[in-house]
Parts: structure tokens; sequence; C-alpha cells
């Protein structure tokens, strides 16, 4: 294969942003350079107006690394210069940014919105606060600090603690981009890092400054030799205590099933 270095398609781009845009993005990110390498072709539609990379394509820009078979980057024209406008990748797509890796099928970045999807059977976000992964889709986006992944969702905490969900959405802090609260719908399981404890729900809220899930909607709470049933219920992730919740107003009464320990003769 013939390794082909196209700096002069990261220079198009270079002399092509207006000095206000360059401006704005050297006070806010030091660096404006984009590159992209390809084994097979970088082509130029100008007409069309994109460019499409083949075969390894490794881009890179302001830190953010995006590797996949194919990549598209599509531009428009504002005031007489090329402004860039969206990235789509498919095939064995891998994004990185610091100790964060979003890896797919298929990717699709809005530049201006700031909006990441990444889709197909199976897809993954890790990161020093956690992991998810699903078999539908996982979108971020960046302006206003939210998450939301669909199909089969499964997260795994810093703390060890693993939930599982039909989808998941999260909100996080504009300061830190730490997670501020979470919602999960649809067979939610939250399992403690503590063997034998395990939560189910049909709606889970989380939020961080407790670190508790709120369940509601057909709770089940299993603990080791116990099962606990209601309507409602709390999980606390720092100390792995779960409590059933009845509702008066409604009648609703709180049910268990107590097992004997068994001893080990």
């Amino acid at each position: 294969m013939i390794n082909i270095k196209h700096y002069l398609f990261s220079l198009i781009f270079l002399t092509s942003l207006s000095c206000a845009a360059l401006a704005k993005q050297v006070n806010q990110e030091n660096s404006t350079d984009l590159s992209v390498e390809a084994d097979i072709s970088i082509e130029w539609f100008e007409k069309e107006k994109y460019y499409l990379a083949k075969g390894n394509v490794v881009l890179k820009k302001n830190g953010l690394t995006l590797k996949a078979n194919i990549v598209r980057a599509d531009y428009g024209i504002e005031n007489g210069v090329n402004i860039l406008k969206n990235i789509t990748a498919k095939e064995e797509v891998i994004l990185t940014k610091g100790k964060s890796r979003a890896k797919g099928q298929f990717m699709t970045y809005d530049v201006e919105k700031k909006i990441v999807i990444i889709s197909g059977s199976f897809q993954t976000f890790s990161s020093p606060t956690g992991y998810v992964e699903s078999k539908k889709i996982i979108m971020f986006d960046d302006l206003k600090n939210k998450a939301m992944a669909k199909g089969n969702v499964k997260i795994i905490l810093s703390n060890k603690n693993v939930i599982f969900a039909d989808s998941v959405k999260a909100d996080f802090t504009a300061k830190d981009k730490s997670l501020h609260k979470a919602i999960a719908k649809g067979n939610v399981i939250i399992e403690s890092k503590e063997k034998g404890k395990k939560s189910k729900a049909d709606l889970g809220i989380y939020n961080s400054s407790d670190q508790v899930v709120r369940l509601s909607g057909n709770v089940i709470i299993i603990n080791q030799n116990s099962i606990l049933n209601g309507s409602k219920g709390i999980t606390n992730l720092k100390t792995g205590i779960s409590n059933i919740i009845g509702n008066p107003k409604k009648k609703e009464r709180v049910k268990g099933i107590f097992s004997p320990i068994k001893k080990n003769k």
C-alpha cells in the first residue's frame, strides 16, 4: 500500500478559515492544525464540497484523533472561505481525546453543533470515570453537556457498580464535564460491586449530589438471601444500601421474601 500524508489537505482548511474564526480557535485551543493520513487515497470533490479519505485513515485536530477506514469531511463556503461543517467516518471507527475513547462502526460529527453520534450493532465509550456500551447508538452533545445511549446499554461506573437499561440519558457539569444526573429507562438493573446485591426497576434516576439512584415501577431489590418488592426504591451507590419505599396514599405495601441462611456442614 502507498502511505499518503496529505498535509496539503490541512493547509487548504487552515488558509480558508476567516481571521475571526482563526483568532477564536487560537485563543480557545491554541491550535487549528488539521492533519489527515490515508493508505489508499484522499480525494477532493470540489463541486460537491467534500473531501474523502480511504484506507486506515487518521485525522488529528486539537488533541482529538479519529481513525477509520473511510472518512468524509463536508465543508461550506461562507463569505468566500471554506468552513468545515461535518465529518463522517465508517468501518472500525475509533475516536480518542486524552484518556477518553469511543469505538463503533459509524460516526458523524457536527462541527458547528459539536454533536458526535456513534452507531452500529455495537459501540463503546470509555474514560477515567467509567465505561459505556450499547447496541444501537451513543450520542454526545458538547455544547449542551448531554449524552445519550440506546440499545442494551451497559454502564460500568468508576466505583465498579454496573447499570443496565434499554436507554440512558445523562447531563454533565459545564465546568469539568463530570456526571451530574442520569436517567435510565426500561429493564433497569443495578448490580452492586458486592456479590449478590442487585436492584431492578422500570425507571432509575441518578443524582451525583448524593450518589443515589431513585427507582420506580416494578421495583425488585435482591440482597443475597432476601427479595423486596414495591413500586419505589432507593439504591445508594456509595454505601451499597438499597431500600423499598411504600406508598400509603395509594395503599401500596412493601413486600419481602426472606430466605434462611444455609450453613455449610
